[in-house]
């Protein structure tokens, strides 16, 4: 009795909840590019398509992009020169295993190249008809890719080999002909946001690129392999009419940094305002850049465990280099950010001070504008500790829905219907309850309450003290299982139905006003568009097409 009370008091707190009030500047952070992605950002979906895969003759696979790019059968954008001796064709997937319900994908598509060769078109490509360098086809979402084979390149062997694969939609050929390079489906979702993080989009973690001739460029046959050009970034940011936040490589050395800075000031709009991170998370050892920030501080001041002084120290150069190239403008166009782990009260003093770096100038805090952190809630559900409770939840609402239909006399199909509409109300409500103040255990850890009430103030005071902007670089739902429990049979369909509940709405709601309350100033959201899996439910919108209380809550719907 006591769970359905609770289930039922949350519910009656969602239509309050909904009613939005002016929040802090919202940022949203971009899901990877990748074939997968239902995101849809661009006009060309070649330029989402996965690195090449060579094809042994009468095998999947057999060789990658990097193999070839070693054997000089690349040219400079990354198309094949050749097909190799050992190869019978080289490939790509576009289009990947998307949800039947991201319709906005449904159509009829243009493949077109230049070159001497032949391209061939398979999966979920129908109704293919094949012209002189083109290749139109139909299709519609579902399990598989379309997959793209260049079978023929440079047959009069007169350096005209197979390059510039474009697939744009029929319907959007004409805008693409004249110059557009965005979904205007997936800008329109966008508009509600101010500024944009660029973090996945630049393939910040785990980067290698180290020089300026190293960066994704725009003519690069994918830019799902090493990130986004810094180039269409900024055409980005102009376009939508936002801020624009950039991650600097963890490796990159001076001179990239100079000049991407440089490309960024030329290029950026005025009005618009650039917020540079150095790298993502370098505290987080599930990524190489902390790894390599610790081995670099072990080399430069034979010390253990100090990475975070290395990133502090690299970080306060990075700012130094941007601000320094924006000069008198850098006050009006320009955040510098430095972060720390949020869930870590005091570790971030060891990036502001830095004391094994004895060379410098001024404490490393002392060259950023912004202390970014997170605002992630509810991973505890996800662990070990607390899934026999939630398995519990499930399975008492799923008896509860079926008393509901029973009750109103519902039969065959129409039962059936039902149950798949309600069978987690009831646990829903209980789990909105545990994570909008542990209302449900008694224990308020990795709550919303929490963040508002302990974990976010003692950033606020931090930020305070050093007179710098807090910022959130990421936050949200973090409602997943964790470890094997992202196979659970039960859980992972209920996190993925209630990361998209008018509970997490509300959850949501709640936690954008504590934001305010605090202080805090940007809000980042992790991220736009993102089809749920078992490793979790990251994007506001599942696809497209998609509405649901959480997104409502970020874009302020009522």
């Amino acid at each position: 009795m006591k769970m359905r009370l609770l289930a039922a008091l949350f519910a009656s707190l969602i239509g309050l909840a909904a009613q939005a009030r002016d929040h802090a500047p919202m940022a949203i952070g971009l899901s990877t590019v990748a074939d997968w992605s239902t995101q849809a950002p661009f006009l060309d979906h070649m330029k989402s398509a996965r690195p090449w895969i060579g094809h042994v003759a009468g095998q999947w696979g057999g060789s990658d992009h990097a193999a070839l790019a070693a054997g000089g059968h690349l040219d400079s954008d990354g198309w094949p020169l050749r097909i190799p001796r050992e190869l019978g064709s080289i490939g790509t997937l576009i289009l990947t295993d998307l949800p039947s319900e991201a319709t906005a994908f449904e159509g009829r598509y243009l493949l077109r190249f230049e070159g001497n060769g032949i391209v061939e078109v398979t999966g979920r490509a129908a109704n293919v008809r094949y012209g002189r360098n083109r290749v139109a086809f139909d299709f519609t979402p579902g399990d598989g890719p379309v997959e793209i084979r260049i079978q023929r390149t440079d047959r009069a062997r007169q350096n005209d080999h197979v390059r510039n694969i474009t697939v744009v939609r029929e319907d959007q050929v004409d805008a693409f002909d004249q110059g557009a390079v965005f979904n205007p489906e997936w800008l329109s979702r966008l508009e509600p946001f101010g500024a944009m993080r660029f973090m996945d989009w630049m393939d910040t973690n785990n980067s290698q690129q180290e020089t300026w001739a190293d960066r994704p460029k725009p003519q690069d046959y994918t830019w799902a392999r090493t990130g986004v050009p810094a180039e269409i970034l900024v055409e980005l940011a102009n376009e939508a009419d936002v801020d624009a936040w950039f991650n600097m490589p963890h490796r990159a050395d001076d001179a990239y940094i100079r000049a991407f800075a440089a490309l960024v000031r030329d290029a950026l709009e005025p009005g618009r305002t650039a917020y540079v991170e150095y790298s993502n998370e370098v505290w987080n050892w599930q990524f190489e850049q902390t790894r390599w920030a610790d081995a670099q501080a072990n080399a430069l001041w034979q010390a253990k465990d100090a990475g975070m002084q290395f990133y502090g120290m690299r970080a306060a150069q990075v700012a130094q280099i941007w601000s320094d190239v924006f000069g008198a403008e850098a006050d009006t166009r320009l955040v510098n950010v430095i972060s720390s782990q949020t869930g870590w009260p005091g570790l971030e003093e060891l990036a502001f001070t830095a004391p094994l770096w004895v060379d410098q100038p001024k404490a490393p805090v002392a060259y950023f504008d912004a202390y970014a952190i997170t605002g992630y809630f509810g991973g505890i559900l996800g662990t070990d500790e607390r899934a026999p409770m939630v398995r519990g939840w499930i399975e008492d609402s799923r008896q509860a829905a079926a008393a509901r239909a029973t009750a109103e006399g519902l039969e065959g199909a129409d039962r059936q219907a039902f149950l798949d509409r309600h069978a987690f109300d009831q646990a829903f409500g209980l789990a909105g309850a545990e994570l909008m103040n542990g209302e449900v255990t008694g224990n308020v850890s990795d709550t919303v309450s929490d963040l508002i009430a302990t974990t976010w103030p003692y950033h606020a005071k931090v930020a305070a003290a050093q007179d710098l902007d807090l910022i959130m670089y990421e936050g949200g739902t973090h409602v997943v299982g964790l470890g094997a429990l992202v196979d659970d049979p039960a859980l992972t369909p209920f996190f993925t139905a209630f990361n998209y509940s008018a509970e997490m709405g509300a959850l949501y709601q709640r936690l954008l006003d504590g934001w305010d309350e605090i202080g805090g100033q940007m809000f980042t959201a992790y991220v736009d568009v993102y089809a749920p899996t078992k490793w979790g439910s990251w994007g506001g919108l599942r696809h497209l097409e998609d509405r649901n209380p959480r997104w409502d809550a970020l874009v302020g719907a009522e």
